[in-house]
């Protein structure tokens, strides 16, 4: 196992997954451009309106600023927000089709493909193993779920999960 590149990746993750909900919180009232152009797929939303061009691009932006001011390299920074963000659209995709509304709570589909495919990505370039891909996804399972109802009583988050 490799602790650091753990911690880094699982670091990376965090920001990717936060930079989005951050953009949001100081900029309410500026235009969405939501990533389906409110295209639906069998009467839904492909991914609702939540998902948007700016959030898209301030996760992938800020992880990759974050890995280059750590060290880790800007394009392992691409490469872990693009990730993240494709796992995050993957992740409402399904919910739409399974007919949950945009921010209801599905443990486990809100945070393992939006972990484990930047992990699994960063694999490619970062001395992990197989148990470490496993452990961040698991790590930012439960980093997600203790820290987003702090985020909630703080007003960055809409919801508690």
């Amino acid at each position: 196992m490799h602790w650091i590149a753990d911690l880094q990746l699982l670091g990376l993750i965090l920001v990717a997954h936060a930079a989005p909900v951050l953009l949001a919180r100081l900029y309410r009232r500026t235009r969405r451009w939501p990533v389906d152009g409110g295209h639906r797929l069998a009467g839904e939303r492909l991914f609702g309106a939540s998902k948007t061009w700016p959030g898209l691009m301030a996760s992938v932006l800020a992880t990759s600023g974050i890995a280059w001011l750590g060290g880790i390299g800007a394009g392992i920074g691409l490469l872990v927000g693009g990730t993240a963000m494709a796992g995050d659209l993957l992740s409402s995709f399904i919910k739409r089709r399974l007919g949950l509304p945009p921010g209801s709570r599905a443990s486990g589909l809100d945070q393992l493909p939006e972990s484990l495919l930047p992990a699994w990505a960063a694999g490619l370039c970062m001395p992990l193993a197989a148990e470490d891909i496993f452990l961040t996804g698991l790590a930012f399972m439960i980093t997600e779920i203790w820290i987003s109802p702090l985020l909630f009583r703080a007003g960055i988050r809409k919801h508690p999960y």
